[in-house]
């Protein structure tokens, strides 16, 4: 079971010869890397080109123009040939036991009598400064694809893709969601709405570090993407039985949409009476029965959400320390 790797790249020739040689160097798994040049304008391309002439398991995608994240990733898939696609970027590590210890999840669960579509691993993510700290992950074993989304939108599966095998033919049957913040989040809830099986492992196949100047850290207008993200997900929730009442689901606009627009309103990315535009719409979703929500679950984003309503001066102050 051949894995392709796919990398999009994008400005960043200092560091791809470093991640081209971790993904080939994965013991156990025969995999071929997938590098996506997405208009690059450093140099990037011909590294890329140089890496799919040394080595016949390189794939180079060369993308005209800059589209995004989610176009070059789409291309990759296109572009790859073996059965399962793992999504990683340039800047992280893993270990180079990765994508066996993935294949081997798949291999159990198909000998159970359960063929998985997605394995779902764990990831160890560190802040610019701060603790390294593991993702939350579902125990080992199988999810079907309710329990999946659920999970989902609890927060007990994460959106991010690095930590996770994807068939590559369920991959070519979705729409890849173009928000340019977290869309990773609403492609993951596209897959697990579409698996039959999710197969389960605590084994950590990722290390990814936020940096400063990375899109999770730095100032962009977010406000559209978490409109895509929201409109992708709940869409995807409710094909799968969830109606709109569900708890699950509105623990998820609450901590995924209301409060990230919370967040982004108070960035500084926005002049001030768009910001304050903007805090006006997420404070009119955060109500009585949202912050029993949050505080029945004893999750810290209560106060958060409790930000919402207090005065501005207090809410620019607080937010530096969130």
């Amino acid at each position: 079971m051949k894995v392709s790797i796919v990398l999009p790249v994008y400005n960043d020739a200092g560091r791809l010869p470093s991640a081209v040689e971790n993904a080939l160097s994965q013991a156990g798994a025969e995999v071929e890397l997938v590098l996506v040049d997405d208009g690059s304008t450093d140099g990037s391309a011909e590294v890329v080109k140089a890496a799919a002439a040394k080595d016949p398991r390189v794939v180079a995608v060369l993308q005209p123009e800059n589209g995004g994240v989610s176009l070059a990733r789409r291309a990759g898939v296109e572009a790859a040939r073996g059965e399962w696609i793992w999504f990683v970027d340039s800047d992280d590590e893993w270990p180079v036991f990765a994508c066996a210890a993935m294949l081997a999840a798949a291999a159990d669960a198909a000998s159970s009598g359960r063929e998985a579509q997605v394995v779902l691993a764990r990831a160890q993510l560190t802040p610019p400064s701060g603790v390294p700290r593991l993702l939350s992950s579902p125990s080992t074993g199988t999810l079907d694809n309710r329990e999946a989304l659920r999970a989902l939108l609890r927060g007990e599966v994460t959106g991010h893709l690095w930590n996770k095998l994807v068939r590559r033919d369920l991959l070519l049957g979705l729409e890849f969601p173009l928000a340019r913040v977290q869309s990773d989040l609403a492609l993951m809830a596209r897959i697990l709405g579409a698996a039959t099986t999710v197969a389960c492992i605590e084994t950590v196949v990722y290390h990814h570090g936020k940096r400063p100047g990375s899109i999770i850290t730095s100032r962009h207008r977010r406000v559209q993407s978490l409109q895509i993200v929201e409109d992708v997900v709940l869409e995807v929730a409710r094909r799968n039985g969830f109606g709109e009442d569900d708890v699950d689901a509105a623990y998820f606009r609450l901590r995924y949409v209301a409060l990230s627009g919370l967040k982004d309103a108070l960035s500084g990315a926005y002049d001030d009476e768009a910001s304050r535009v903007l805090v006006r719409a997420v404070r009119a979703r955060i109500g009585t029965r949202e912050l029993a929500l949050l505080t029945r679950r004893r999750d810290k984003r209560v106060f958060l959400a409790l930000l919402a309503h207090a005065p501005r001066p207090l809410q620019l102050r607080l937010l530096r320390r969130w």
